[in-house]
């Protein structure tokens, strides 16, 4: 690390030379722009014109061979190759192919319809173009991690009602909004790969680049929670509700406690409460280990006891996410 002296010029202007073989490799000249982006720990990072973000166009090229009239490559793989340049967060893929089959066109439309600001906006026999239309800055990470723990605790509020009414409806509406986490999870995961590309970085974000790793990390726990959630509701509507569902809703209960109260202690860095929610885990196993061998009346209880027990331990680790934070 080279070191320089900040000099004054007139009342108000401070300069800082750059590194002449820094400037050499960047190729910039007298009169060269470069852009200056603050960072949150205080820090500067200068950005030379030949590393100025690109157009963030991506394009993918489907196999022109085919067997029997369909494309080789699988439907799955379609859809993990839009999926996989959303999150990068490329503006603008443009698919192409010598022809592009109707199963491939509905495919593509049917992923952008579960990615949050992607629209197809043009489509003809040999390519499709999709846009991401969501502008960087309408969109926090924090604002996503909000978002999605919101969604997953009215999915475990699903599944307490249910166990309450045997309304199977809230069974329903838990299944149907695993969508929309899994929506916000993917937004989280791309706006946290343009807050890596520090030329990209907006005024509205606040958060660190750590803490945004971490933000992220913890909207992977709640995305695996979403899923557990989805898991026991798909059991008790195959099952019913079982005799035992006053036992089981408060274990739900606590559960959810757990999820709710990791996430306060992420958002706050409250050392305090993430340890109570270690605790609090630990406790829980323990009730659901006697819960389970007390429990005969459900079909394979092993299933929804396995997914609160996974669903705490996804609380505790995010607690564990708000221990590190809250050492910087």
């Amino acid at each position: 690390m080279e070191t320089r002296k900040v000099q004054v010029t007139g009342k108000s202007t401070y300069i800082v030379t750059l590194p002449k073989k820094w400037a050499i490799d960047s190729g910039l000249v007298a009169g060269s722009l470069v852009k200056v982006s603050y960072q949150g720990d205080g820090s500067l990072v200068i950005i030379p014109p030949a590393h100025e973000p690109d157009p963030r166009m991506k394009r993918l090229k489907l196999d022109n061979a085919s067997v029997d009239g369909r494309a080789v490559k699988s439907m799955d793989a379609i859809t993990r190759d839009v999926i996989g340049a959303y999150v990068m967060g490329y503006q603008s893929i443009e698919i192409h192919a010598n022809h592009i089959p109707k199963e491939v066109k509905k495919t593509v439309k049917n992923t952008c319809q579960n990615l949050i600001g992607v629209e197809v906006v043009e489509e003809i026999d040999t390519r499709i173009v999709i846009q991401d239309l969501l502008a960087t800055g309408e969109f926090t990470i924090g604002t996503g991690l909000k978002r999605v723990s919101s969604l997953v605790v009215l999915m475990l509020d699903g599944v307490i009602n249910y166990l309450r009414t045997e309304d199977g409806e809230y069974l329903r509406e838990v299944i149907s909004r695993d969508d929309e986490v899994d929506q916000m999870y993917l937004l989280v995961s791309k706006q946290f790969i343009n807050r890596l590309n520090l030329g990209r970085i907006l005024k509205i974000d606040e958060l660190s680049l750590i803490e945004s790793f971490y933000y992220r990390l913890a909207a992977g726990n709640l995305e695996r929670i979403g899923d557990h959630a989805v898991k026991i509701a798909d059991t008790f509507s195959h099952t019913g509700a079982p005799d035992a569902a006053l036992s089981i809703r408060e274990s739900v209960k606590v559960s959810q406690n757990l999820v709710s109260s990791s996430i306060e202690s992420l958002r706050k860095s409250d050392v305090s409460l993430a340890n109570e929610v270690l605790a609090g885990n630990d406790m829980a196993k323990e009730r659901l280990s006697k819960s389970m061998a007390a429990t005969t009346a459900i079909s394979s209880p092993e299933i929804v006891f396995d997914s609160l027990s996974r669903i705490g331990d996804y609380a505790a680790n995010i607690a564990e996410l708000a221990i590190d934070l809250s050492q910087l």
